[in-house]
């Protein structure tokens, strides 16, 4: 069986959500959120491994990494969507892992007229576990 929870448009690089699900992709729900709690809090840097290569190196990261708070925020409620929607199909909640992570980029979204001509891009996001 597989549950999903879905984000679309959310106010985030869909560079960081990749990184972020390639990051808990194959976790279990708990060590998925234990790990998105520490990068919040800036104890565990999310290695980049395809979308930002020139980011300064992390103590205990061999690989260049950072501290995407505001990503891992989002995708830590995506995490809880998930274990709640598997919840409410019967699934058993202590079982489940993180079985895919698809990222897509979202619209573009004006800022205020002080920057006349730029936008940031949303995010959209698709969370599946299983059993």
């Amino acid at each position: 069986m597989e549950a999903k929870a879905v984000g679309k448009n959310l106010p985030i690089s869909w560079k960081d959500c990749t990184e972020i699900g390639r990051f808990i992709d194959g976790e279990s729900l708990d060590k998925a959120e234990h790990k998105l709690e520490k990068v919040i809090e800036k104890e565990i840097a999310v290695p980049y491994t395809k979308y930002d290569s020139d980011a300064g190196h992390k103590s205990g990261h061999g690989d260049s990494g950072g501290y995407p708070v505001k990503a891992s925020e989002e995708m830590l409620d995506l995490v809880r969507q998930a274990r709640s929607n598997a919840k409410n199909q019967g699934m058993n909640p202590n079982a489940l892992e993180v079985s895919n992570v698809v990222t897509n980029q979202g619209r573009e979204v004006a800022t205020p007229s002080r920057h006349r001509g730029r936008t940031n891009k949303a995010a959209h996001v698709k969370l599946f576990v299983s059993e």
